[in-house]
């Protein structure tokens, strides 16, 4: 696991600057603690930092094939790198390390840019021919792993990471107004926008071709089964064994691994996994304290699970005192991610990583096996398609007027949700479900150089993401969709963030190309039954896991967020988001945002959503975004 960056210039002969490559292999030095290297050449300089897993003492980039010709820089692991190494090697490729990363270079040299469709794995890397004068650029099929670029006259830069852009001088840090729309109405930015003007995301499952004097050539090279395969529902061992096969595949390391462990299906299917394929690993769980944590505890039944199999199990406690921990955690988040997940996660990743550099995660389970509360609303949705639309209309202006109960208020705050979603076609449903902000709470909530961001533009971003997929099919689309904005732009992105920060590779067998070929061409009845979430895959876990694991409520891997805004952090939210702060950001009209303050408090609304928002982007905007441009900002 590495960071990567990198820039090509127009200018074929101009000398590269080492003291600019340092700088933006500086700014992720964090994400390769253990190596770092630099290619340096006329018009071109690639560099990495690295994080040693496959071939410790072999595996130094930047590598280059037989003949120098080719250049590559990489972060990631290729999982089936000794099958594609076995393959070149027939066709007389000569190898002089065991690295994962040099397969790749040699797959390029043999098949060029269709070399991505051989590597099973999570990865972003460039590689430089010399003989085309061409810089190509690829990203997993998931968005597993990051990759910003941005491009100009002058030429192409790229970084794993935002700062590796704003250390080398190549944005000019401006916010995207559409970009920050699109942030307070889902709590992230999707690809291939990025939180400023002037960088893109290279959305995953594509490549990029740069040639001097030409524009970026992007291509897709994979993408999900837009249509269900007419075939049987799979034996429970058939499902298992694909399980199996791909968890065998994501332990390929040269050092210890460990896992992440709730009571959770997901995360439990992969630590049994795990247990019967190699010996019992060490596993880590979270454990909440303060207001509303008893209704969150997991510990007990990820204690059963670990007894079962004699897993070693570690307790990581999450305090609701966020004052010094908030702003560490939005400083190694490049982008604002308003995922209440982030607390838990880095305490739980700084905890891992004392001891181990890879985990393996049950992150992608729910988007392959139908385990959202979502996904049963959208196919509610198409049994209730036949109630007037005036009526749903009219039950969802009743419901937003009810009260949050004494608990979190979550229950009720679904219901508001689902009645003023549960409408449209199935893409702008979808996002309804989603969205955490309305587009009119949106234009009172934003004034100054945002009045006027608030617009539908996600709903057409999302409808042209769907289309390859059947409209009567409600419950597909949302698992399309899944994949292609939430999975990679969330949930993988909080993860490689803030991992990375700690110097920790997180692996997801559940988001492997092979087993969702196999599971996703599944038809959904198939995946999901009298809406039973994960239907298929609980059955087949029957023989691996605890009857408790069965009945236990569905909680996710947060909080409770609502509660501690109301009680421990309250002094922290009403500070943060106070009048002056407020003020000095001058993007969010303050009355309105200390009328849901008083709301939230009051328990009248549940503004969890849009108050954590909040706090996430004025903390990331102090820590990322408060200068106009990086060090070397003329560099350029």
């Amino acid at each position: 696991m590495c960071g990567i960056a990198g820039v090509a210039f127009a200018e074929r002969e101009r000398p590269p600057s080492a003291a600019l490559l340092k700088a933006m292999t500086d700014a992720i030095r964090h994400r390769g603690p253990d190596d770092e290297g630099w290619h340096l050449a006329p018009g071109v300089a690639l560099g990495m930092v690295r994080l040693s897993v496959i071939d410790l003492a072999g595996g130094h980039q930047p590598i280059y094939n037989e003949d120098k010709s080719c250049v590559i820089v990489y972060n990631g692991e290729i999982y089936n790198h000794a099958e594609v190494r076995r393959d070149l090697e027939g066709r007389g490729h000569r190898f002089a390390t065991r690295s994962d990363t040099e397969a790749v270079v040699h797959a390029y040299e043999e098949y060029g840019p269709r070399c991505v469709e051989r590597l099973r794995g999570m990865f972003a890397f460039a590689i430089w021919d010399m003989r085309h004068e061409t810089l190509f650029i690829a990203r997993d099929r998931f968005g597993i792993k990051p990759l910003y670029y941005t491009h100009a006259p002058w030429g192409i830069a790229f970084g794993s990471e935002l700062p590796v852009l704003a250390a080398g001088g190549f944005t000019a840090r401006r916010l995207d107004s559409a970009a920050v729309d699109a942030f307070f109405q889902l709590g992230y930015v999707p690809a291939d926008r990025a939180i400023y003007d002037d960088v893109r995301k290279l959305p995953p499952a594509h490549t990029l071709l740069w040639r001097r004097g030409r524009e970026p050539e992007i291509a897709p090279y994979w993408d999900l089964p837009a249509e269900a395969s007419d075939r049987s529902a799979p034996t429970d061992a058939e499902v298992l064994s694909w399980l199996d096969e791909s968890v065998t595949a994501h332990l390929v390391s040269d050092v210890p691994l460990a896992v992440f462990l709730s009571g959770g299906i997901d995360s439990s299917a992969i630590a049994s996994s795990m247990a019967l394929m190699r010996e019992a690993p060490h596993a880590f769980t979270v454990r909440y304290q303060g207001s509303g944590a008893a209704g969150t505890d997991e510990v007990p039944l990820a204690a059963e699970l670990a007894t079962r199999y004699g897993i070693r199990l570690s307790v990581v406690d999450v305090e609701p005192d966020l004052r010094d921990l908030f702003p560490r955690i939005m400083h190694a988040l490049d982008e604002p991610i308003a995922d209440e997940s982030a607390v838990p996660s880095w305490l739980l990743y700084e905890r891992v990583s004392s001891e181990y550099k890879v985990a393996l995660a049950g992150t992608g389970g729910d988007e392959l096996f139908v385990g959202y509360r979502r996904h049963m609303a959208m196919l509610l949705d198409d049994r209730l398609a036949r109630i007037p639309a005036p009526l749903r209309r009219l039950a969802s202006r009743i419901a937003d007027r009810l009260p949050e109960p004494s608990g979190s208020g979550l229950g009720v705050n679904r219901i508001k949700r689902y009645l003023r979603t549960s409408d449209g076609a199935p893409s702008a449903r979808y996002l309804g479900y989603l969205t955490k902000t309305t587009h009119a709470q949106r234009s009172q909530l934003f004034k100054g150089a945002l009045n006027g961001a608030a617009d539908a533009g996600l709903e057409r971003r999302f409808a042209a993401l769907a289309a390859r997929v059947a409209p009567e099919n409600g419950l597909r689309t949302a698992l399309t969709l899944d994949y292609k904005v939430y999975l990679p732009d969330d949930l993988l992105a909080l993860s490689d963030r803030l991992s990375m920060a700690h110097g920790l590779e997180v692996r997801v067998p559940f988001v492997d190309h092979v087993l969702v070929e196999r599971a996703f061409a599944l038809q959904e009845r198939l995946r999901v039954k009298q809406f039973t979430p994960k239907w298929l895959l609980r059955r087949a876990l029957r023989s691996r896991l605890p009857a408790a694991h069965f009945s236990a409520p569905k909680r996710g891997f947060v909080g409770p967020t609502a509660s501690w805004l109301r009680h421990e952090m309250r002094e922290m939210v009403t500070d943060e988001l106070s009048a002056s702060r407020l003020a000095a950001v001058g993007l969010f009209d303050s009355t309105v945002v200390q009328r849901m303050l008083q709301e939230h408090f009051d328990r009248k609304q549940n503004h969890e959503g849009v108050l954590w928002s909040l706090l996430t982007f004025l903390a990331w905007h102090r820590a990322h975004a408060t200068t106009a441009s990086g060090p070397l900002a003329h560099s350029t």
